[in-house]
């Protein structure tokens, strides 16, 4: 997978001081209507052509439905995917904590605002080995720290011990070394790198700041530069954020263009360029900056708005992007456009009525879309869901729809080199009131209509090392 700048995961917000006070409000002018008999509003589903809102938007045309999701896989349910023993008394020195327990449990204990699928049993999961992979490495992070897997063998390395918080590895392009971040230096963050067995950690950025969360970085696929996302240090610029521009090898560091809120920023797969999405979450826009000479150029929007991940897909970019302004009423669909933003036209028929972030497989004949739709008002559940698409986004194919909702989550996929296998995140129990949330590392062999993910380790965050 390539490394975006910021990583919105599909049920999160990019918030930023006006962006939020603007949401909250646009969100609360568009709360679904209770329903006139006293019972709570049916889920807003993705396959709805029209949901009951009271916000209005321009007339638009009717979108296709969605393809219908295909039924629970024919596994035996009768050993569904499970979190680890609850550590004893005796062996943690401390009193047990509650356990999460049954699926039974979820469904009686839910506190969320949809309807739960309470008839739809959660499938069992695969084991590594099932897998037609004979070689790989996966880095992901579990409870603060970086962890890499080697399927081959089965054998998990810790490489980061706590000191904060080190996240969001990313392999290098040669798969011998990791980037990761860390606020191990007071508090501050910084981009580090070491070897892709923990050795020789090093900062290759100077320290900075997020003014919501942990910042956002990428690297070039040589290594030789990394860019990263910082708050604006100006009071002026409150709420702001800079791009700066690293060479690893000299440790310059400069600031790239004038500062705005900036998201999923990457590099092109020669590293000759950077894209990102700027500007406020009404009035987003894609920019392109040229590495050689840190020219900076706003793309053309087409009349879109609410855009997000600005990937490659062969001689185009390729992007989400919703002609509504608001969070309630968005309709995001793919697109793609020339490097130079001209020649913008739709990818496919898939939508849905929330966010959309694309991944390439690596050959480009593959594009795995994470979105996420809200069920509900404030404080409501978030479905999230990967589907398959092929790169000219025909024949949609959802990869994750088994799973119950909303009790399970499937959000930030990672290719793998062989352009076959996809890692992503399984959160378990994510529903508003559910303790503790259980995150899951898996993978899945996309070549298979019928397959189910494959566990890999608790984590998540997965990152694939580009080299089989």
């Amino acid at each position: 997978m390539s490394a975006p700048l910021l990583r919105r995961y599909p049920g999160t917000m990019h918030h930023r001081t006006l962006r939020t006070a603007i949401a909250w409000l646009v969100l609360a002018a568009c709360t679904p209507k209770p329903a006139s008999d006293g019972e709570p509003p049916p889920p807003r589903d993705a396959s709805s052509a029209e949901a009951p809102l009271q916000c209005v938007d321009p007339p638009q045309p009717d979108p296709p439905a969605l393809a219908a999701s295909p039924a629970p896989s024919a596994e035996p349910p009768t050993a569904p995917y499970q979190p680890p023993p609850e550590p004893t008394a005796e062996s943690s020195g401390t009193a047990p904590r509650k356990t999460i327990g049954t699926f039974d449990d979820w469904v009686k204990e839910y506190a969320g605002l949809g309807v739960p699928e309470a008839e739809k049993r959660p499938p069992r999961l695969r084991r590594a080995k099932e897998l037609a992979l004979a070689s790989g490495r996966i880095a992901f992070v579990r409870s603060g720290d970086v962890f890499t897997m080697d399927l081959a063998t089965g054998v998990e390395a810790q490489l980061t011990r706590k000191t904060q918080r080190n996240v969001a590895p990313t392999f290098l392009g040669d798969g011998r070394r990791i980037a990761f971040l860390s606020n191990r230096d007071g508090m501050a963050w910084r981009v580090f790198l070491m070897n892709a067995d923990g050795t020789e950690q090093r900062p290759i950025t100077g320290k900075f700041a997020a003014w919501y969360g942990e910042p956002s970085f990428a690297i070039s696929p040589d290594g030789a530069r990394v860019a990263y996302v910082a708050r604006a240090r100006a009071p002026a610029d409150e709420g702001l954020e800079e791009l700066h521009l690293v060479e690893i090898a000299s440790g310059d560091d400069q600031r790239i263009g004038q500062p705005t809120t900036l998201s999923e920023c990457s590099f092109s797969p020669g590293g000759d360029a950077i894209h990102c999405v700027a500007g406020e979450f009404d009035a987003e826009h894609l920019l392109s900056v040229e590495v050689a000479t840190r020219r900076v150029r706003r793309l053309p929007d087409a009349g879109n708005h609410m855009f997000s991940a600005a990937r490659s897909l062969g001689d185009r970019l390729l992007f989400s992007a919703s002609p509504t302004e608001a969070l309630c009423c968005q309709r995001s669909q793919l697109y793609t456009t020339a490097l130079d933003g001209t020649g913008i036209k739709g990818l496919g028929s898939f939508w849905v009525s929330g966010s959309m972030h694309p991944e390439v497989s690596p050959k480009g004949s593959k594009i795995a879309v994470a979105w996420s739709v809200r069920v509900g008002g404030f404080g409501a559940d978030y479905w999230n869901e990967i589907t398959l698409l092929d790169a000219n986004g025909g024949a949609d194919r959802p990869l994750t729809s088994a799973f119950p909702r909303p009790f399970y989550s499937a959000y930030g996929p990672a290719w793998a080199p062989d352009d076959r296998h996809l890692a992503f995140t399984l959160s378990l129990c994510p529903y508003l009131g559910c303790e503790p949330t259980i995150r899951s590392v898996v993978v899945v062999d996309t070549r298979d209509a019928k397959a189910v993910p494959a566990f890999i380790a608790y984590g998540g965050s997965a990152s694939w090392s580009p080299v089989p």
